[in-house]
């Protein structure tokens, strides 16, 4: 593992500072996700950023028709994927510069920052660097601009549905500039469950100002039985130091995709939140009818909770 910038004695007093995890591609998404990262970790708490990158360090398949060409072949490979892990080296030092360079610029001292670069898996990879540095936090990007990055729904998904701590999808775009964050939470019918991710949703974003609009949409016409859940989850937060940050709302619908967009319209939503299930990341979400592809057409940060 090749890191940057580590300072042990630093990371020892502040034992107690957040870690972000950060994987990047280097593309124009990664400074999005940096970016966002910076706002949402606040001006005055201890903050680790730590970028890493996966790049391929698989052989290529090969079909030898000579004696030699499979040793030939081997080799090409292995001096494409050294070359593959000095660029993605380079690479990854033109990012740190240029994140010190921004941190400098705003004037911001609160953060240490660390890197890596790894061949491999992203998907295992991620996971295991999380394990290994004790992150509180995954920051990655999602869709780019039209961009076939390599985290276009197929990384990203994965990672929520396999990391054990919050995970945050990016979209391309200028989401860091937030001064306020206003999340449409997707209420689980599970009402304690519910109170306490939505109390982690407070926690995790501490350090700028937030509002929470628990919302839950149906289907099945059951809006009596979807309005008392929504009831009792709200009877949870009365005694609550978050009650006037948190909205609560039912709303019974034909057409998902219209609610969906008036309700984040009228109520100038800028981030979702959901808990991600092991076993189908989606599955609990507001209905069967409201799939991974609903979320992901909105282009808006995702934060992605874990039981």
């Amino acid at each position: 593992m090749d890191i940057f910038d580590v300072d042990l004695n630093l990371l020892i007093r502040n034992s107690i500072m957040r870690t972000f995890l950060l994987p990047v591609d280097f593309s124009d998404h990664s400074v999005s996700t940096y970016k966002y990262a910076i706002n949402i970790a606040g001006t005055s708490e201890r903050t680790r950023l730590y970028f890493h990158h996966t790049f391929n360090d698989q052989l290529l398949n090969t079909d030898p028709v000579m004696d030699n060409s499979f040793d030939d072949s081997s080799m090409l490979n292995m001096e494409l994927i050294d070359e593959f892990r000095k660029q993605s080296l380079s690479n990854m030092k033109k990012l740190i510069s240029t994140v010190k360079q921004y941190l400098d610029v705003m004037n911001l001292s609160n953060f240490v920052i660390e890197s890596s670069v790894e061949g491999g898996n992203p998907n295992w990879e991620i996971i295991d660097l999380c394990n290994e540095i004790n992150a509180d936090l995954i920051i990655m990007g999602t869709r780019g601009e039209g961009k076939k990055d390599i985290f276009q729904g197929s990384v990203a998904k994965k990672i929520m549905n396999k990391a054990s701590i919050p995970v945050i999808a990016v979209p391309f775009g200028d989401f860091e500039k937030s001064t306020k964050i206003n999340v449409m939470y997707a209420c689980n019918s599970n009402k304690n469950n519910d109170y306490m991710k939505i109390q982690s949703l407070f926690k995790l974003l501490i350090n700028i100002q937030l509002h929470v609009y628990v919302v839950h949409f149906h289907f099945e016409g059951k809006k009596d039985k979807h309005e008392f859940l929504i009831e009792e989850l709200k009877e949870l937060f009365y005694e609550s130091v978050y009650l006037n940050s948190v909205s609560f709302s039912t709303i019974d619908t034909s057409d998902k995709e219209t609610s969906m967009d008036n309700f984040i319209k009228h109520n100038d939503i800028n981030t979702i939140s959901f808990i991600a299930h092991k076993s189908n990341i989606f599955k609990h979400m507001f209905s069967a009818e409201l799939t991974k592809h609903d979320f992901f057409r909105l282009d808006l940060p995702m934060i992605a909770l874990h039981d």
